[in-house]
């Protein structure tokens, strides 16, 4: 019974420290060496299918040094294009993302339109304008089963990081945390306790 407590305790640690960092794409592992590098090279990246308007950059990059979020990278629609999409097969939750316009950039996004779509096209819900500068805003987002995104500007670039697939998310920059599977694990903890104390009294009986 020890083992089994031990092994359930190992188990709901490793699913804390799991949910951490779930549903967070941050594009840290995207191969850049000081560069641009397209995203819908690799689709599927993080699950996800980027439309051919999507790059990874580094803040090396010249213009780019107010690129990321969080780490070094994050993505930039290419060639200032507008309605670059992020899709998957299988529906997602999307908490929203951080973004902001380059600083090194000619002509910079001064507003972004985050706009979610169901699997049959049907618009689920939109973010409306949101106004960014050289520092990072949070797009606050709370769309559900969503298959597609489409975000669009009013003119220029911008830059995106930290995309969260979860259906909330907090505004001060902190990981969301996923509640079912912590829910789980402390669920399930909880019930082998109750039965080791059990048979604890039992025995004592």
């Amino acid at each position: 019974m020890k083992k089994t407590l031990f092994a359930l305790i190992a188990s709901a640690s490793l699913m804390l420290a799991g949910a951490a960092n779930a549903g967070v794409i941050g594009f840290e592992d995207v191969a850049t060496d000081g560069d641009f590098a397209s995203l819908s090279d690799i689709n599927p990246y993080a699950g996800l299918t980027f439309s051919d308007d999507w790059y990874a950059g580094d803040n090396t990059i010249d213009g780019y040094g107010n690129g990321a979020h969080g780490g070094t990278h994050f993505a930039v629609n290419g060639f200032g294009s507008d309605g670059a999409t992020i899709s998957s097969a299988t529906p997602f939750d999307f908490g929203g993302a951080w973004f902001a316009a380059p600083v090194g950039a000619a002509d910079k996004a001064s507003s972004i339109t985050i706009s979610a779509f169901d699997a049959g096209n049907n618009l689920i819900g939109t973010t409306g304008p949101v106004a960014i500068g050289d520092a990072y805003v949070w797009a606050a987002a709370a769309f559900n089963n969503v298959s597609s995104l489409t975000i669009t500007r009013d003119t220029g670039w911008y830059v995106m990081d930290d995309f969260t697939t979860v259906a909330s998310a907090p505004p001060s920059g902190t990981v969301p945390e996923p509640a079912n599977p912590l829910l789980l694990g402390a669920g399930a903890f909880a019930l082998v306790l109750g039965r080791v104390r059990r048979k604890a009294s039992a025995s004592a009986a």
